[in-house]
């Protein structure tokens, strides 16, 4: 009985020693040590029983990197589906081919043009008779008119031909004070937005029969013009029409306003456009392809003899589009040419070709190809997007997000989300563009007469942004190819043999940015100094961007043109080339190689 009373009272004192919250913590942690011991009894005494957390991080290292292993392939294959789907749409061997003679053909002599007056002998004698042709294959004329305006044959004109210009305004130079306050300048960054032109032909004129002087050189409209009778024009109407070109876009001469496209503005230095908004700087002559060749030179020359193109001239430029259905997909050539006037006396042409696909897929396997890379998009951005929660779950989220790889991850899937919505929103605006050619090609069946008629402007613009969204669209495809090499690295960290290469970029990347710390000052004074001993006679050394591009050449190939450069000042010559080719191409350059 006393045993069992003992019993019971050392029961009741145990449950009273657990029931203490700081007791039964303190009974936990001993089991818990208790256990951990045992467990390294056990492992001494068996070799094969390994730590749990051992156990888990093995598995991470090799989960890691047979995920390595598996990304190169995959990057290989989305590379070479990417490089496929892009060659695809923009099918740069036939833009090649068409766009290479239309360069030749309506650039032919463009560098030749070193006046005004060679501008308007090239326009009247080279370029307009090369587009408003209006002869067969054989070389003989038509009177067909859907056989008119053929360039090359295979590409025909669509809408009207654009002549532009800006001027400038004529002052006295210095304000009228100073040394040269009796000289008039023409400064290349005003603008002038007032009408001119010498002697214009006034819709006053016009006799009560509806007829000029024979001075006014210009043909009164006959019922031949134009296949559609249905609209007659009078004389007042092709007198706006001749002196719609001395007014500029949008003034109030019985036309609707035109607008300019959205990366004119970026060619011309001091033009003022906004999309939507009325041109208040630029002059516009429209031809358009309808017009017998006879007419359209008559106002060709009538712009000249009445002071169209002057010393106020700043800018000039030429803007067609023609069709070429030759190939796999039509295509819109939107050709643009550029004459730039400068001040010092000299005239400077820059004529750019954008290609306009008017159906975004030749075949379906272009199709295809891009719905299988934008599946492999899909499943590249899911697996990053559960890296990112299991970083947030685990807080290691900020640590992992500036990792170089983390962020070359991320920008490849969101320049590769950019490229595909890319094709999707070009497509849209082709759309537009399609509808607006229809309307230009019912009214060349009707040959609606030129004089009324603005058809081909909404074209233009339609045109225009599409090429505007083509080309940034084109410059995000080829640096995507760029990133998607970029991309290889990471996989090469799971190779053994080629992680190599990474490891030794990586441990080199100190040294190569303080050998750079001590090039780029060194390069640059060479640079700045072959500018000013070289740049009044040279091109390649005439602005410090020209100079730093000869200069990188020099120094990458190690060879100049020492005949150039020692024309004057021989020795002045000899000192910059010598130590040029001595501190940078065989001393700087070659520690890093």
């Amino acid at each position: 009985a006393e045993s069992n009373i003992e019993d019971i009272r050392c029961a009741t004192e145990s449950a009273a020693f657990l029931c203490t919250d700081e007791n039964a913590e303190r009974v936990r942690q001993s089991a818990r040590d208790y256990a951990f011991r045992a467990l390294k009894i056990i492992a001494a005494d068996n070799e094969s029983c390994l730590d749990r957390d051992i156990l888990l991080h093995v598995a991470r290292v090799t989960l890691k990197r047979n995920r390595g292993l598996l990304s190169l392939p995959f990057g290989f294959a989305l590379f070479v589906l990417y490089a496929f789907s892009a060659n695809q749409h923009e099918d740069v061997n036939t833009v090649h081919m068409v766009e290479s003679g239309l360069r030749t053909a309506l650039g032919h002599k463009v560098e030749d043009i070193s006046t005004l007056e060679g501008t308007w002998a090239w326009l009247n004698g080279t370029l307009f008779p090369t587009i408003f042709s209006q002869k067969d294959f054989a070389g003989r004329p038509t009177e067909d008119k859907r056989q008119w305006s053929r360039v090359l044959w295979y590409n025909s004109l669509q809408g009207p031909l654009f002549l532009e210009q800006e001027r400038s305004i004529k002052e006295l130079c210095l304000d009228g004070s100073g040394i040269a306050s009796d000289v008039y300048c023409y400064p290349s960054d005003s603008v002038d937005s007032a009408s001119f032109g010498t002697n214009l032909v006034q819709t006053s004129a016009i006799s009560a029969n509806g007829s000029l002087d024979a001075d006014a050189r210009i043909t009164p409209p006959r019922s031949t013009d134009y296949f559609d009778n249905t609209t007659q024009i009078s004389m007042e109407d092709r007198v706006k029409f001749y002196n719609q070109p001395f007014h500029v876009v949008g003034e109030d001469l019985g036309r609707r306003l035109r607008f300019m496209r959205p990366e004119y503005s970026d060619r011309l230095s001091g033009s003022k456009m906004e999309s939507g908004v009325k041109v208040a700087s630029v002059f516009r002559a429209v031809f358009p392809l309808n017009v017998r060749y006879p007419l359209i030179q008559e106002r060709l020359n009538y712009m000249w003899q009445h002071g169209w193109l002057d010393t106020r001239t700043k800018h000039i430029s030429l803007r067609a589009l023609m069709l070429n259905n030759e190939f796999s997909r039509p295509r819109l050539q939107s050709y643009k040419l550029v004459l730039s006037y400068s001040r010092v006396g000299d005239v400077f042409a820059k004529l750019t070709l954008d290609t306009i696909f008017l159906e975004a897929y030749s075949s379906t396997v272009g199709m295809a190809a891009d719905g299988i890379f934008s599946l492999m998009l899909l499943f590249i951005t899911i697996v990053e997007c559960v890296g990112v929660v299991t970083n947030l779950r685990a807080g290691a989220f900020l640590k992992k997000a500036f990792t170089a790889w983390f962020l070359l991850e991320w920008l490849i899937i969101g320049v590769g989300w950019v490229v595909m919505f890319g094709y999707a929103y070009i497509a849209f605006l082709l759309g537009d563009v399609r509808i607006k050619m229809t309307e230009v090609a019912e009214a060349r069946q009707r040959d609606f007469p030129a004089e009324l008629s603005s058809l081909g402007v909404d074209l233009h613009i339609s045109a225009g942004w599409v090429a505007y969204a083509s080309t940034w669209h084109r410059l995000a495809v080829a640096l995507y190819h760029l990133l998607l090499m970029f991309r290889f690295f990471v996989a090469f960290r799971a190779q053994p043999r080629l992680g190599v290469v990474i490891n030794t970029l990586e441990a080199c990347v100190i040294d190569v940015v303080h050998f750079i710390v001590i090039l780029v000052p060194t390069f640059l004074a060479y640079a700045y100094a072959g500018m000013f001993v070289f740049g009044r006679r040279l091109e390649e050394f005439s602005n410090i961007r020209a100079s730093v591009g000869i200069c990188f050449r020099i120094m990458t190939e190690s060879e100049f043109d020492w005949t150039s450069l020692s024309e004057e000042h021989v020795w002045t010559s000899m000192i910059w080339a010598w130590t040029f080719m001595i501190f940078l191409s065989l001393v700087m350059l070659n520690l890093v190689l």
